[in-house]
């Protein structure tokens, strides 16, 4: 058996100013989060980004909308030229549920997007690499960003807004 090997395209620096989508593929944010939620937006406002928060958001049951829905708007963040990141709130176990709906057949064609996250947005992040060459960040999700990550590491967005070539 003969074993292809995929070149990773790498989205463009993240640079201030550039707009960063924030949308929940699986579990959305309840009512009692939502300070949270703002002061995680407003930590990326602060650091010079415009932040597009989607309709997908809804934390009143364990789905943030029907799994159509969540696709449909991860993919339009995903191909939108003016969205350079996506990154959504957390994870949540029925992410799984919209696989099936994403067309990696156009993420592949497209421009990459940095798509951030960790748990089980982990999820997606490994069948979009695998079927569409475009390079993924498992990072903090949304919801930790505003906290200071371990000395050792580097947060998503000072990996996502290195130079390109870096390493």
């Amino acid at each position: 058996a003969r074993i292809e090997v995929m070149k990773i395209r790498y989205p463009r620096p993240l640079l201030p100013g550039d707009q960063i989508g924030v949308t929940s593929p699986s579990s959305g944010v309840p009512e009692e989060l939502i300070g949270r939620l703002d002061f995680a937006v407003e930590e990326l406002r602060a650091k010079g980004f415009d932040v597009v928060i989607g309709r997908c958001m809804d934390g009143s049951s364990h789905i943030s909308a029907p799994a159509k829905e969540r696709a449909d708007e991860l993919m339009r963040m995903l191909l939108d030229p003016k969205i350079r990141a996506v990154v959504p709130p957390w994870g949540g176990v029925t992410v799984i549920d919209i696989i099936d709906l994403l067309d990696f057949d156009a993420l592949a064609e497209a421009e990459p997007t940095w798509f951030v996250g960790f748990s089980d947005i982990s999820t997606l992040l490994t069948p979009t690499t695998l079927r569409t060459g475009m390079a993924t960040l498992h990072g903090s999700n949304l919801m930790d960003t505003p906290y200071q990550v371990p000395e050792a590491l580097k947060s998503w967005i000072e990996i996502a807004s290195l130079p390109a070539g870096s390493s």
